[in-house]
């Protein structure tokens, strides 16, 4: 990977890699307390997870990852911020149907069904 050519370096990867596994872990572990703790409808635990998460990572990628890129540095934050979102709104819609899928039709648990599909949607 070269940095030179617009692409990213290998510690850069990493440290995207990085910003997803916390994704992931703020998704997983909100999206437990709402639904399984709290007794938050699927569907609406789903979408604060993925909001908190797509927050988490929207930070971390604007202010670690890429802060150092000045063609993403002078756009103001709320303009990448609204980038961001619509970048990931089809994964977000695509998440919450395959956990519907997951969970209701094919009966797995609700947990198992949400991180199968974040990684199946993140691919």
């Amino acid at each position: 990977m070269n940095p030179t050519a617009g692409s990213m370096s290998w510690k850069g990867y990493l440290i995207f890699c990085g910003v997803g596994a916390s994704g992931l872990l703020v998704d997983m572990g909100l999206f437990h307390l709402l639904h399984l703790r709290f007794g938050w409808p699927l569907e609406a635990s789903k979408l604060a997870a993925a909001e908190i998460a797509l927050l988490n990572n929207f930070l971390w990628n604007d202010r670690w990852t890429f802060g150092h890129r000045p063609i993403e540095s002078d756009a103001p934050w709320p303009r990448r911020l609204f980038r961001f979102h619509v970048i990931c709104l089809s994964g977000i819609a695509l998440t919450l149907l395959l956990l519907g899928i997951l969970h209701r039709w094919a009966g797995l648990n609700a947990e198992i069904a949400n991180a199968v599909a974040i990684v199946g949607v993140s691919g």
